[in-house]
């Protein structure tokens, strides 16, 4: 039986699941090809109506759609104003926000929206290397 809190706590993983996946533009029937998981696992999901998924499971969604996971403040500080347009213009999720706010380079954070637009298009543009590598582990002769 569940009690609120983790019903609560399902629906907001859920809306997680279903934010990341309507941000990227994608089906159930995507996320299932891209995930290995089911397309009524992961709806159900969605809706609240299954418990948490597994570590498995919750690693196989998050490389398909990125961090479910709530995204702990990061201890720098606030978010750069370069940051802040950026996720404004894009209209980020806090949760990305959040981890890019953490990123530092040398010792420094990034401060132009240019050079956060570089660094998250190279992030997304790189979602392509881990697609290929799980292409060719899933093909490797058996």
């Amino acid at each position: 039986m569940q009690t609120d809190s983790s019903a609560n706590d399902a629906a907001a993983f859920g809306r997680r699941i279903k934010d990341a996946r309507t941000r990227l533009g994608w089906s159930l029937a995507e996320v299932a090809r891209r995930s290995g998981l089911s397309r009524g696992y992961i709806n159900a999901l969605e809706l609240g109506r299954s418990k948490r998924p597994g570590a498995d499971a919750l690693r196989r969604l998050e490389d398909a759609l990125g961090p479910l996971r709530p995204v702990p403040e990061p201890g720098i500080g606030t978010v750069p104003a370069g940051l802040s347009a950026l996720a404004r213009e894009r209209q980020l999720p806090e949760s990305e926000v959040r981890v890019l706010a953490s990123l530092q380079i040398r010792g420094r954070q990034p401060q132009s929206k240019e050079r956060w637009r570089f660094i998250y298009d190279a992030l997304l543009a790189s979602e392509a290397i881990d697609q290929a590598a799980r292409h060719d582990l899933d093909n490797l002769p058996r």
